[in-house]
């Protein structure tokens, strides 16, 4: 059975907004004499907002309402931005050749569906993804299967069809819930994670790009 569509993650998949989140969160709980060390950060990756928020408040008990600090996240993150957007290595050669097969992709990602946006613009793909599916519309964030059978169904591609590419081991989860092929692609933070949920692991998206076709069949 040949997958017939891509579908990616996007925050530490295309792009390099991981640590910068990370730095944001730190900016925002430095205040309250608080810190986002490893264990709880690597908890928050691939999570949604609304439940990275929580976790910082459950681990850090720090006397701020949850829609506050989580829209102090967002501002600090969002004034990161300002200077670009760091690109994952690879990126522009695997999007060159799903484009030459002539196969549709989408973006599946936690971030809320205003940043994204202005995340996927920043890089000048509006227009080239066929979908995006956001975690701010729908029940349940990753590692649940909604965002990639939001997307799958956008696209109007089956999930058994669809190959997905993700960083972290929620995303991963979510992904294979959803009934995809699933590849991951860690990064420095989730290298040393567990990714049972995996087909394939590539270092980088330069050697996804080169088995791309191997991957599909």
């Amino acid at each position: 059975m040949n997958r017939t569509a891509i579908l990616f993650d996007m925050d530490g998949l295309m792009v390099d907004t991981e640590p910068l989140a990370r730095a944001a969160w730190q900016r925002v709980v430095a205040p309250y004499g608080a810190t986002i060390d490893d264990d709880l950060y690597g908890q928050m990756i691939g999570r949604r907002s609304i439940e990275s928020t929580q976790l910082v408040l459950d681990a850090l008990r720090l006397p701020v309402a949850h829609g506050e600090l989580m829209q102090l996240k967002a501002d600090e993150f969002l004034d990161s931005l300002r200077d670009g957007v760091p690109v994952m290595p690879g990126l522009w050669a695997l999007l060159d050749r799903i484009e030459a097969l002539e196969m549709p992709w989408a973006v599946a990602t936690s971030t809320p569906r205003p940043v994204a946006e202005l995340v996927l613009g920043m890089l000048s793909v509006t227009g080239r993804y066929g979908a995006l599916a956001c975690g701010d519309e729908v029940a349940n964030g990753k590692p649940a299967p909604d965002i990639y059978l939001l997307a799958a169904e956008r696209l109007g591609i089956a999930p058994m069809l669809c190959l997905a590419l993700e960083d972290s081991v929620a995303g991963c989860m979510a992904a294979a819930a959803a009934g995809m092929r699933v590849v991951a692609v860690p990064t420095e933070l989730t290298r040393h994670e567990p990714f049972t949920c995996a087909h394939a692991i590539y270092p980088s998206l330069v050697e996804v790009a080169a088995d791309l076709e191997t991957l599909l069949i």
